[in-house]
């Protein structure tokens, strides 16, 4: 590929919904392994670069393949941390040297390498900072409440006079929005420094549903994730190394 592009798989330690997400066991081997996996089978990416602040995160991903693996500071890996603070540390630190980046969470294992390719050549072919997934809300704001005192509530959204309420529309007349997902984003590194951001300012969006929307949020999440692929290991990339767990 003409346009190199740094793939970043960042691995906080500590997750307080979700305990130890970035490793739990998944057909035999840690999440974060199937996200180094797919990376590598893309063809996509160099370098493949892992950043967590944890020893044991840092040590089980150099065996999956990682290009680099990074030690974060704890300062950028609390649980209130935002992206833009290990980017930036990691972009100071010269660890990013190529002109785009993606971002690829260990969270979404079944993201799939052609989601990976519609994105990157949706991006390369703009002249947007960056471009993210997104999917159609399942639960739309319009039909969101505020709790105020005494148990009272008013519509989250401000409704128009003379209009029908949001809440009491149908979903299907209400408009269509997107939220984003964690499954894939790809940038210019110059953003990092320009807008002081992981996105900028002129943002694509691609739109994606079923399995490449998944990603693990909640413990409901990983219990669905393992039915899946108790019903289908192909959904999953083919780790190339022996189990770090079992060996086999």
């Amino acid at each position: 590929m003409k346009n190199k592009i740094t793939a970043l798989i960042p691995a906080r330690e500590g997750s307080i919904r979700v305990q130890n997400k970035n490793i739990r066991i998944l057909n035999g081997h840690p999440v974060i392994s199937y996200s180094i996996q797919s990376a590598i089978d893309s063809a996509l990416f160099d370098p493949i670069i892992v950043a967590s602040n944890s020893n044991e995160i840092c040590a089980i991903t150099k065996y999956y393949g990682a290009t680099q693996v990074i030690k974060r500071n704890d300062s950028d890996s609390s649980s209130t941390s935002t992206d833009i603070e290990w980017l930036r540390n990691l972009h100071h630190s010269g660890y990013l040297s190529t002109d785009f980046f993606a971002i690829l969470r260990p969270t979404s294992p079944l993201r799939s390498i052609r989601l990976m390719q519609d994105c990157i050549n949706n991006f390369l072919n703009s002249t947007a900072d960056s471009l993210r997934t997104i999917s159609k809300v399942k639960e739309h704001p319009g039909k969101m409440w505020r709790i105020e005192s005494e148990n009272a509530i008013r519509p989250y959204l401000p409704q128009s006079q003379g209009l029908p309420a949001s809440h009491a529309m149908q979903y299907q007349s209400l408009e269509e929005l997107y939220v984003q997902t964690s499954v894939f984003e790809v940038a210019k590194t110059s953003v990092i420094k320009e807008f002081d951001s992981r996105e900028g300012k002129n943002i694509l969006g691609y739109v994606t549903s079923g399995f490449d929307s998944h990603a693990i949020d909640v413990e409901e999440d990983f219990d669905y994730l393992t039915y899946l692929v108790n019903k289908n290991t192909e959904l999953l990339p083919v780790i190339r190394n022996r189990s770090i767990v079992t060996g086999k």
